[in-house]
């Protein structure tokens, strides 16, 4: 009984991936993080595809890069692993599988709630309420996350900042405009 190159290739492909319809439970996802970062970021206003590109940003382990803008204003850029085609793509099913989990899920619901805190408590100034929501992520689970990214972060200020070489967005332009009208030269 030989096997024809079409029937082969069509065993391939039903054989390939998870079976249609099935799902990894959220305790066992390795995009776990990033999807309840995911919820944080949206509960604090930032939209699906922004909050997707952050929480990337913050759960990923590439380092963050650093660049100067004529000495007025300083970006932070960053490679970000993905597994589609393009970034924008996976941004997008990081987007739509974090919309996907489960929102009854209590772990799901008190990281997403604990960054948000975190996030208003930095906006605010409010140090002790910042500590506390660390430390209720810490509880969480969080912790490998959080020293990867604190490292990334204090690697990040370390180093010397190279001339931005790149072209900014509407706002970033906006933002350099006014700075370079508001602030003094200096000689």
């Amino acid at each position: 009984m030989a096997m024809t190159k079409a029937s082969a290739a069509r065993i391939a492909r039903r054989r390939r991936g998870r079976p249609k319809g099935s799902a990894v439970p959220l305790e066992r996802d390795r995009q776990r993080f990033a999807i309840a970062a995911w919820w944080g970021f949206r509960e604090c206003g930032c939209g699906p595809y922004i909050a997707a590109y952050w929480a990337a940003v913050a759960t990923g382990d590439e380092p963050i890069r650093p660049e100067d803008i004529e000495g007025l204003l300083t970006v932070a850029g960053i490679d970000i692993k993905h597994t589609a085609v393009s970034l924008d793509k996976h941004l997008d099913a990081l987007a739509r599988k974090a919309k996907r989990a489960p929102a009854d899920d209590a772990w799901l619901r008190m990281s997403a709630t604990a960054i948000k805190a975190l996030i208003l408590a930095a906006r605010t100034k409010r140090v002790e309420v910042y500590c506390a929501m660390l430390d209720v992520l810490v509880g969480l689970g969080w912790a490998d996350v959080i020293r990867r990214l604190s490292a990334r972060i204090i690697e990040a200020s370390k180093s010397n900042v190279p001339p931005y070489e790149g072209k900014l967005g509407r706002r970033g332009q906006e933002l350099l405009d006014w700075l370079r009208r508001t602030t003094p030269e200096i000689r």
